[in-house]
């Protein structure tokens, strides 16, 4: 008997959950309705640019009324270097020399309100702490790149975040009432801080960082891949997917997410010597575990039961919240980790009885084995295929900066290792392309002039109208589930770094097709700009450089 779109959704939705046995507990699932879902811009659709991401972040968080949570790799340094702190008082448009010096001044704004009882913003502790240029004009090119040796004009996020929230850290302190145990800056150490100070900056960022993006302002919260510098609000691609009003406890969730990563975070004061996690660390990292449990653990598992026995309207959607953290670091989780929670959603959409294709996006492809195996599996059903978009060379993250450089400027050993992970990667590609190709499948390289690429989820949808261009989503009712967040769905998000997804699960058609119709044109407007590998040149002579990246390196990458 042919299962039912309902039938379906249940399944999927136990499948991401997991569960079933005592070394791994069922995830929590919140319940999502039409008006948990936001815009994002002025666009008739859920989708945004990174210019509509940087506004709307920009105008929601200095009118915030509550709190202002942020959890990012990083946040850009802005034009002027902390110590100057004077220019956050500017209030003039005109002023702005770049968009991270308009994010600052309102995150500076809602630090001087006194309204705001609770501001956290939480970074990786290594990539938080790397001396950057400043950036010197709007629209400007990396941020986030090593600053140039002998130039004075460099800071890092952590001293710029912290002089940023002074206004708010120094309120708290005053008030003895205020439980400011949380509150201010923190920096996550995911690697042991003896390696670290091993390895030079930005190297020690290479074992590990801290991936998650989750950004709260009051009731709404906008999860992404995006971090929070001048690329990322301009020409840096990425998703974005914002709910509003609670988010039916989702946005509480994240906020508490933040607040566990927080207690085992180091409070920044400005003073680096204290991003040693201290004798303490095996303790405090037994405290995470259990607090982590105790937050990602759905006790009562009647989330698909609740929905229908209210007499309001079924939910349009279900999200389940994912965490993955190195085994190295905290040991296997006692919930399902984003790993096993998107292998089992996959798992069960082949398993149907519907003709499932999957479509997946990563910045930086580098799929393992086990997951290339479930992606093919997807063509070996009737009717299914999957597809995989990536960055090309134009496009790509490491691609090279255009920068003006004198004739006898040495490259160094780090530098030549960064211009060669471009091509390493287009191995990858090549690679994962022979299995997807061979089970009915498409591989696309993302080449936009001008940008980048750094988009990443995975889109699942049920019999696919038969189209000359397969890949795209053609109708958006056939969508049944994305998955949206900080994860790369390789090697290096898998057993080094800290991310969390969010896996949203759509119900009946009828009762989603606005979000679903958003969904889709995400997928299908990278598609517009991607082109397949048949039509680049793969050369099989790659230098001997990229072939050592790619040996000893890979799963770095």
């Amino acid at each position: 008997m042919t299962m039912t779109r309902k039938q379906l959704t249940q399944r999927l939705v136990r499948a991401a959950c997991g569960g079933g046995s005592p070394q791994s507990q069922p995830l929590r699932c919140f319940a999502l309705h039409e008006h948990h879902f936001g815009r994002i811009g002025g666009s008739n659709n859920l989708s945004a640019t990174p210019s509509d991401f940087h506004s709307h972040l920009c105008q929601k968080i200095r009118h915030a009324q509550e709190r202002v949570i942020l959890a990012s790799l990083y946040i850009g340094v802005g034009s002027r270097a902390p110590q100057n702190g004077s220019h956050m008082g500017q209030t003039s448009l005109d002023y702005y020399h770049c968009k991270e010096d308009e994010f600052l001044q309102s995150l500076y704004f809602a630090a001087s309100n006194e309204k705001i009882k609770q501001m956290q913003v939480i970074l990786d502790a290594n990539r938080a702490m790397r001396k950057v240029s400043l950036t010197n004009k709007r629209n400007a090119g990396q941020s986030h790149d090593s600053y140039q040796e002998g130039s004075s004009l460099f800071s890092n996020s952590a001293d710029t975040v912290l002089s940023t929230l002074k206004p708010f850290i120094e309120r708290i302190e005053g008030d003895d009432h205020s439980k400011n145990i949380n509150k201010g800056l923190f920096l996550f150490p995911v690697n042991d801080q003896r390696l670290c100070s091993i390895l030079p900056s930005p190297l020690d960022e290479v074992a590990g960082v801290f991936h998650v993006k989750a950004y709260v302002v009051d009731d709404e919260l906008i999860l992404s891949g995006a971090n929070l510098s001048e690329e990322y609000f301009s020409n840096r691609l990425d998703r974005y997917m914002l709910f509003t009003n609670g988010g039916g406890g989702l946005v509480d969730f994240y906020a508490d997410l933040c607040d566990t990563l927080c207690s085992y975070a180091v409070k920044y004061d400005g003073q680096s010597s204290l991003l040693s996690a201290g004798n303490n660390a095996n303790t405090r990292k037994q405290q995470l575990e259990s607090s982590l449990t105790r937050l990602f653990v759905d006790k009562a598992q009647t989330i698909l039961s609740e929905s229908s026995n209210h007499g309001t309207s079924d939910p349009i959607a279900y999200a389940i919240p994912t965490f993955q953290i190195p085994n190295s670091f905290l040991g296997r989780l006692q919930f399902q980790s984003d790993i096993d929670a998107s292998r089992s959603l996959l798992l069960a959409a082949i398993e149907s009885e519907q003709n499932m294709s999957v479509r997946l996006s990563s910045a930086y492809l580098n799929l393992t084995p086990r997951l290339t195996s479930l992606l093919t599996m997807f063509g070996n059903k009737r009717g299914g295929a999957p597809y995989v978009l990536t960055a090309g060379s134009m496009s790509h993250g490491f691609a090279p900066k255009k920068k003006t450089q004198s004739p006898q400027n040495n490259v160094g050993i780090v530098d030549r290792i960064k211009a060669s992970i471009p091509d390493a990667f287009l191995t990858l590609v090549k690679e994962a392309s022979q299995s997807i190709l061979a089970c009915g499948g498409k591989v696309l390289l993302y080449q936009r002039p001008g940008w980048t690429f750094h988009a990443k989820g995975v889109w699942i949808t049920a019999n696919d109208t038969d189209t000359s261009r397969r890949e795209l989503i053609d109708d958006p009712a056939s969508v049944v589930s994305t998955i949206i967040g900080s994860g790369n769905y390789g090697a290096r998000s898998e057993d080094l770094d800290v991310e969390s997804n969010c896996i949203i699960v759509f119900n009946e058609p009828s009762t989603s097709e606005t979000i679903k119709q958003s969904v889709a044109s995400e997928w299908n407007n990278m598609c517009q700009h991607s082109t397949v590998p048949a039509d680049l040149d793969f050369r099989d002579d790659v230098s001997k450089l990229t072939t050592i990246v790619v040996q000893f390196m890979k799963r770095f990458l």
